[in-house]
C-alpha cells in the first residue's frame, strides 16, 4: 500500500510540474489518460485469464495506472490555480491595504504583509519594510503612498545562478515590495478571527519578552511562535553553525499543543479530547500563519488524532506522503518553490526512514538509548536535507551534526520553559520571573554554542552542485537506505503512543 501511496503521489508531483512549466500540458493529459486506459484493460484482460505469469505484469499496469492518474490529478489542479499579478508601480502610488501579517522586527526596522482594499484585478499582497516606530498591528487598515517594485533577487553560488526567490514569494502570496513607504493608519480595529488570534500572538510575544532577556527573548518567541524578530546577525549564527531550523515553526509546536490539550482534558471521553486538541491546534495554526512546516506536521498530527480515535496503527511513512500529497494540491506552487516546505519534508522522510537502520547500527557503539536515538535522528535529518542545501543555497556547514546533538536536548526544556512563563504572565509575577530566568539561561546555552560552531574554521564552506548532482546523490542515499532496511530486516511503524515525540516534533 505504502508504495502504491508513493508511486501516486509522484504522479501528482509530475502533473503539477507539466501544468506550470510545459506549454503542451494538455496534449500529454491526453496521452497519459490514452496510457492509463490501456493498461486498465490490460489489468481487466489478466484478471479474466487468471493467468498466475501475468500477476507480476499485472502490478506492473497497476503501477502505471496510479501513476498515470495522479499526473492528470496534478496536471487538472494547475488549471484552477488562480492567476495574479504583482501590485507594482514604479511610480508613487496610494492605496488603502489591510495589515495581514504580525509585524516583525529586524535590525532597524519592522516587516509586515498588506494586502490592498480594492484592487481593480486579482493581486498579490505586498510585503512592507517601514521603521522601528510607530509600531503597526495586524488587522490595521492603513492607507499607503510610495512605490512597490518587484522584489529583487537572491544570488547565491557567488552569483552563477539566483535563487527563485520571487517564485518563493508567491508561494507566500507575495508579489511586491515598498521600502519605507508613507503610511498612515486609516482603522486600528480588527475585524477577523485570525486577526485577533495574530494580536493575541503579539500580547504572548511581549509577554515572553518581559520575562526572558534579550536575545534569549527572541530565540524563545522564534521556537514557539515561529516569530523571527531577530537581529541579522543571529540569523547568520544560526545558519553558520546549522542550527536555522531550530528558530523556524515545526511539528514540535504542534506536538506541545496537542500534549497540553490532551493532559489538561484527561478527565474527558477520548473523542472530546480529540476533538479539543483539533479545535486548538486550528487556532494555533492560524495564529502563527500556518508556515509549510507547521502545515505538514499539523497533517501528520491529524492523521494521527484519527488513528488514536480509531484504534490504528499510526504508519509515519504514510503519514508523511499523505500529508505531503494534500499540501501540494492545495498549494501546487509550494512544490516547486517554498524551500521550507521541501527542508521540512525532506527532513522529515529522512528521519522516517532512516533512523532505525541507522539505530541498529550504530547500537553497538552507543550505549545510551537517549543519545542513540538523538546522534541518529540528526544524523538521518542532516544527510537527507544537505543535497539539496548544497543546490539550492551552496553551502554546508561542517559542524551541524555536532551543533544538533548539543543543542536538541535543549529545545523541548526551552520551549516548555517559555510556554510556562507565558501561561505564568496571567497568574504570577513572581513566578514569571523565576521561570524566565531559567528560560534565559537554557536559551543563552544554545546561543553560546552556536557562536562557538560559527567561530570554528571553516565552519561554513561554499560548495555548490548541479541539479544532476542532487538527484545523484538522492539516488546514492536512497539505495544506502534501502539496502540498510533490507539488511536489517526493518520495518519503520510508530504507533499511536509515540507517534507525538517521534516524527511530529521534527
Amino acid at each position: 500500500m505504502h508504495l502504491k501511496t508513493i508511486i501516486f503521489v509522484l504522479g501528482v508531483a509530475a502533473g503539477i510540474t507539466i501544468g506550470f512549466v510545459s506549454s503542451f500540458a494538455t496534449e500529454m493529459i491526453v496521452a497519459v489518460l490514452v496510457l492509463a486506459a490501456v493498461q486498465t484493460s490490460i489489468v481487466f484482460v489478466s484478471k479474466y485469464w487468471r493467468r498466475e505469469s501475468h500477476v507480476k505484469d499485472m502490478r506492473l499496469s497497476l503501477f502505471t495506472i496510479l501513476f498515470c492518474v495522479g499526473v492528470v490529478l496534478g496536471a487538472v489542479r494547475t488549471q484552477f490555480v488562480e492567476e495574479k499579478i504583482p501590485y507594482a508601480c514604479e511610480s508613487s502610488c496610494v492605496f488603502d491595504a489591510t495589515i495581514i501579517s504580525f509585524p516583525e522586527t529586524k535590525d532597524a526596522y519592522q516587516v509586515f504583509t498588506v494586502r490592498p482594499v480594492e484592487a481593480e484585478r486579482v493581486t498579490y499582497d505586498v510585503q512592507i519594510r517601514a521603521p522601528l516606530y510607530p509600531r503597526f498591528k495586524i488587522g490595521e487598515t492603513v492607507s499607503v503612498q510610495g512605490k512597490s517594485l518587484l522584489p529583487s533577487v537572491i544570488m547565491p553560488h557567488n552569483g552563477e545562478k539566483s535563487f527563485d526567490y520571487i517564485s518563493y514569494l508567491h508561494t507566500k502570496n507575495i508579489g511586491s515590495e515598498m521600502m519605507f513607504p508613507s503610511i498612515e493608519v486609516v482603522d486600528s480595529e480588527a475585524h477577523s478571527v485570525q486577526e485577533y488570534l495574530g494580536r493575541w500572538k503579539e500580547d504572548l510575544i511581549m509577554r515572553l519578552g518581559l520575562y526572558v532577556s534579550s536575545p534569549a527573548s527572541a530565540l524563545s518567541s522564534g521556537m514557539l511562535f515561529g516569530d523571527s524578530s531577530m537581529s541579522k546577525e543571529l540569523i547568520q549564527t544560526f545558519r553558520t553553525s546549522g542550527l536555522s531550523h531550530i528558530v523556524v515553526l515545526s511539528g514540535f509546536n504542534i506536538a506541545i499543543v496537542i500534549t497540553s490539550i490532551l493532559f489538561v482534558f484527561m478527565f474527558l471521553p477520548l473523542v472530546m479530547r480529540i476533538a479539543l486538541a483539533s479545535f486548538f491546534v486550528i487556532m494555533f495554526v492560524m495564529m502563527v500563519g500556518g508556515e509549510a512546516s507547521v502545515m505538514r506536521a499539523t497533517a501528520m498530527a491529524f492523521i494521527g488524532l484519527l488513528a488514536t480515535l480509531l484504534g490504528r496503527a499510526y504508519v509515519a511513512r504514510q503519514a508523511l506522503i499523505i500529508s505531503f500529497l494534500a499540501i501540494i494540491l492545495y498549494e501546487p506552487q509550494a512544490l516547486r518553490a517554498d524551500a521550507s516546505l521541501h527542508l521540512s519534508f525532506l527532513a522529515t522522510a529522512g528521519i522516517v526512514y532512516a533512523s532505525a537502520p541507522l539505530e541498529k547500527i550504530l547500537q553497538k557503539y552507543m550505549k545510551n538509548k537517549y543519545m542513540l536515538s538523538l546522534f541518529t535522528t540528526t544524523l538521518a535529518a542532516y544527510f537527507a536535507t544537505l543535497p539539496y542545501v548544497m543546490y539550492t543555497f551552496g553551502t554546508v556547514s561542517l559542524y551541524a551534526l555536532i551543533a544538533n546533538v548539543l543543542v536538541l536536548p535543549l529545545i523541548p526544556i526551552t520551549m516548555l520553559l517559555s510556554f510556562i512563563v507565558v501561561c505564568m504572565s496571567y497568574m504570577s509575577e513572581t513566578l514569571s520571573l523565576g521561570f524566565g530566568f531559567v528560560d534565559t539561561l537554557v536559551s543563552n546555552i544554545i546561543l553560546f554554542v552556536a557562536r562557538i560552531v560559527e567561530a570554528l574554521p571553516f565552519s561554513s564552506s561554499s560548495f555548490s552542485i548541479s541539479f544532476t548532482g542532487m538527484c545523484v546523490m538522492y539516488l546514492g542515499v536512497s539505495l544506502l537506505v534501502i539496502y540498510l532496511h533490507n539488511k536489517k530486516n526493518e520495518t519503520i511503524e510508530t504507533t499511536t503512543e509515540g507517534y507525538l515525540t517521534d516524527i511530529i516534533k521534527y
